[in-house]
């Protein structure tokens, strides 16, 4: 027994060796929002103001913010189109029960791969988007956001390597408990 504690306490010292400063972060769990699919103006409910609203942004009359466009986005296609407003309308009526894009989306602020972990690979996404080698979806767009001013750039990238150096244990767009 003492011989199998101790090959396990020499393996995890050569994972960590080996792995350094490169493990992850948990993104923490009061670092969250989660968002109702086609409750668009995020009042709890999906009802015809929603609707109403969806149409809106369509037509370029209202502008919506990250959590807004995870929760219009019905179809899960990463754009807002008619197809949305067609398919929330139908949900509305009772034609369908359900959307694509599931009932409710949870973002896990940091975690832009969507393995509730903040780590390098998200670091590196966002580098990358930042760069304007890669597109981030709204998902991974909101999650990305950890400062909260609705555009995601070098501060938020600084924010998530800090987080992964746990110099910072939560961000500016969590609530701190």
């Amino acid at each position: 027994m003492k011989k199998r504690i101790g090959s396990l306490l020499v393996g995890l010292g050569l994972f960590v060796t080996v792995m350094g400063t490169s493990l992850p972060a948990f993104a923490a769990h009061s670092c969250t929002e989660t968002v109702t699919i086609g409750d668009v103006n995020l009042d709890g409910s999906v009802n015809a103001i929603d609707l109403l609203l969806l149409k809106q942004e369509i037509d370029c009359l209202v502008y919506f913010d990250n959590l807004q466009c995870i929760a219009a986005d019905v179809d899960y296609n990463a754009a807002i189109t008619m197809a949305d407003y067609n398919m929330l309308k139908d949900y509305l009526l009772g034609n369908i029960t359900s959307f694509p894009a599931g009932s409710s989306y949870t973002v896990y602020y940091g975690d832009v791969t969507g393995d509730q972990l903040v780590t390098d690979a998200d670091k590196t996404k966002v580098s990358n988007y930042i760069l304007g080698s890669v597109y981030l979806t709204s998902r991974e767009f909101a999650a990305a956001d950890v400062n909260g001013d609705q555009v995601v750039n070098s501060g938020d990238l600084t924010l998530i390597n800090r987080h992964i150096l746990n110099i910072e244990d939560h961000f500016p767009v969590c609530p701190q408990i």
